[in-house]
């Protein structure tokens, strides 16, 4: 038995340990079409080939929708920090004396805030990256 997908018009052999699954079709094509790990598949037997028909399906943001709805609301430690310390030096409550009683808390949490920031940055890069998806809702 022959397998051929059909990919946009494309057609690509496949090998039968990998056509007998559709996960496995989809994880062998999405590595060369990403666009396609969710593709619809439907299969066409003709003969001594079966031609398998990949059409993509409209996902989502993918997971990192869902992290960001659950993750916790949390303000990064570095703001907190810096606007306790700004908070009594307007008081005028802040001597050296306790700026270098702090200097471990203050270097451990510029280290904890930069690693915040970079992986917002991370996120953020990662959504722009995805390919936009028409909207279901009317704009207003």
């Amino acid at each position: 038995m022959n397998y051929i997908a059909i990919i946009e018009g494309q057609q690509v052999p496949i090998p039968e340990e990998t056509a007998s699954n559709d996960e496995k079709i989809r994880l062998a094509i999405s590595t060369y079409f990403p666009e396609y790990a969710n593709a619809e598949i439907t299969r066409t037997t003709t003969g001594d080939t079966t031609e398998i028909r990949l059409v993509k399906r409209a996902g989502t943001k993918g997971n990192c929708i869902t992290e960001l709805k659950l993750a916790p609301e949390q303000i990064n430690p570095a703001f907190e920090l810096a606007w306790k310390l700004k908070l009594l030096e307007i008081k005028n409550q802040l001597p050296l004396e306790l700026l270098i009683s702090i200097q471990a808390e203050i270097t451990h949490t510029i280290k904890v805030g930069e690693s915040w920031e970079i992986y917002t940055e991370k996120v953020s890069n990662f959504l722009k990256q995805q390919p936009s998806i028409p909207s279901i809702y009317p704009v207003l």
